[in-house]
């Protein structure tokens, strides 16, 4: 993802258009957006874990051992790499039904552009507080939700006809039901207790 595809991110949410256009024309290859993006952006929870458990342990959860919480970290970051493979895969399998030309390049940039506010949403554990960070984590997969459902159409270069409705919403679901799993992944600390 270039420099200029970045700065319209923000656009992303909202639009068809405004920076989808320039990523479908210049879609980088999949292992290329995995290197540069997914694996950097996904140790960003990863560490947050480490540091919820470093630093604010005995908030989230009295008597676990930072080897714990090392564990669990280390069992979300392959959780997160596996889900977004996973998305970019059923993106595509869904998106050719409708659109035989969609590539396994555009559909794993779509998955790992949606992942993006999950990760950041992940920031929110310098503060210790349960109620802000679900705050925050419900703020992030609303956004990842715009992302799929500007994206979905822009990535197709398809029309937002009747198919390509029902996909914009089933790959929601399907997105939602995997932020759940991840979520639940994240929890284990404070559950396990």
């Amino acid at each position: 993802m270039d420099r200029a595809a970045f700065s319209d991110y923000s656009h992303m949410l909202v639009s068809d258009h405004q920076g989808w256009d320039r990523l479908h024309a210049h879609t980088p290859t999949a292992r290329l957006t995995f290197l540069r993006m997914v694996l950097p952006l996904s140790a960003l929870p990863t560490l947050m874990l480490l540091y919820a458990g470093a630093s604010n342990g005995g908030y989230y959860a009295p008597g676990l051992a930072l080897s714990g919480w090392a564990g669990f970290a280390l069992l979300f970051m392959a959780a997160e790499l596996f889900t977004v493979r996973l998305m970019g895969e059923l993106i595509h399998r869904l998106a050719r039904g409708i659109a035989p030309h969609t590539s396994f390049d555009s559909a794993f940039l779509l998955a790992s552009l949606a992942a993006v506010p999950l990760w950041i949403s992940s920031l929110t554990l310098f503060v210790p507080n349960v109620p802000f960070n679900i705050g925050c984590a419900l703020a992030g997969i609303i956004a990842a939700c715009a992302m799929l459902y500007h994206g979905v159409p822009a990535m197709l270069s398809h029309a937002r006809d009747e198919d390509t409705r029902d996909l914009t919403w089933l790959t929601l679901w399907i997105g939602v039901g995997a932020w759940a799993i991840l979520s639940a992944i994240a929890a284990l600390p404070v559950m396990v207790r």
